[in-house]
């Protein structure tokens, strides 16, 4: 959703501070993906098709509350795993998900680890939250050794379309444009074209499916956690969207899903 005025897609002292100084907001964004069908382990899912042998070293950049290296950990990966992330709210959550993973605080364009120290190195839906992908991408190329990969996932631009379309209605029928971003700056194709510039390869996956919502609150708790600035404007927002929905003859409000990822090499 285009906005007259960014409220912090890319704000890093607003992110770390305020978005994410917790996992509060990230974790009821997540939630919403209970109700996906098919049902989908996504971070089950990205991980079987790196083909890992379970010794590598992994690098979580943008970690966030570790539920990649804590489903690694649940597949009992026994190589080195590091989390980094510049929020130290999402750190201490992943502390309590993968307490055997090591935890760094750090920027994505500035990364606090060696030259080529990563056989696998993850950057799962945080690409957008980078003022400059590209440095950020320099530095994940850095990080992975030769031979290994970086595994980088984003969202299609038909993702959660319905419920975009209502979130953009809901901003215009109250005159508001730049209250929230119901969009990303950068998305899998964008994401793939600047992959390709870096890397000899990128295999793209696409991820399709919907949301099958039963009633308001996953799409309330889910618009209340939206990147903002101003929290009165999300409640306003979330009882707008909430007043627009449509429930079909099963009782269900549908919202197609398209998440992907690309493994470089």
């Amino acid at each position: 959703m285009a906005a007259d005025s960014a409220p912090g897609w890319a704000d890093q002292a607003f992110l770390r501070n305020v978005q994410y100084a917790t996992d509060r907001n990230l974790a009821a964004r997540q939630s919403i993906y209970a109700y996906q069908r098919p049902t989908v382990h996504l971070a089950a899912r990205v991980l079987q098709t790196a083909s890992l042998s379970g010794a590598e070293v992994i690098a979580d950049v943008g970690c966030g509350n570790g539920m990649y290296l804590a489903e690694l950990a649940r597949c009992g990966h026994v190589g080195p795993m590091l989390g980094v992330d510049m929020s130290p709210g999402m750190l201490a959550a992943a502390r309590e998900s993968a307490p055997a993973a090591r935890l760094l605080a750090g920027d994505a364009t500035a990364l606090p680890l060696r030259d080529r120290i990563s056989d696998l190195t993850l950057a799962m839906h945080m690409l957008y939250h980078v003022p400059e992908p590209a440095r950020a991408v320099s530095e994940l190329r850095r990080v992975t050794r030769p031979g290994g990969q970086l595994v980088v996932g984003l969202n299609g631009d038909d993702h959660l379309r319905e419920l975009r379309d209502l979130i953009n209605d809901s901003l215009a029928g109250a005159g508001r444009h730049s209250a929230l971003v119901a969009g990303e700056p950068i998305m899998l194709d964008q994401g793939e074209e600047l992959l390709a510039g870096f890397f000899s390869t990128v295999i793209r996956h696409d991820l399709c499916g919907e949301l099958a919502l039963p009633g308001p609150q996953p799409v309330i708790d889910y618009v209340r956690s939206m990147i903002s600035r101003d929290h009165g404007a999300q409640d306003r927002l979330a009882a707008g969207v909430a007043g627009r929905l449509t429930f079909g003859p099963d009782g269900l409000f549908r919202v197609r899903t398209h998440a992907g990822w690309l493994i470089c090499r």
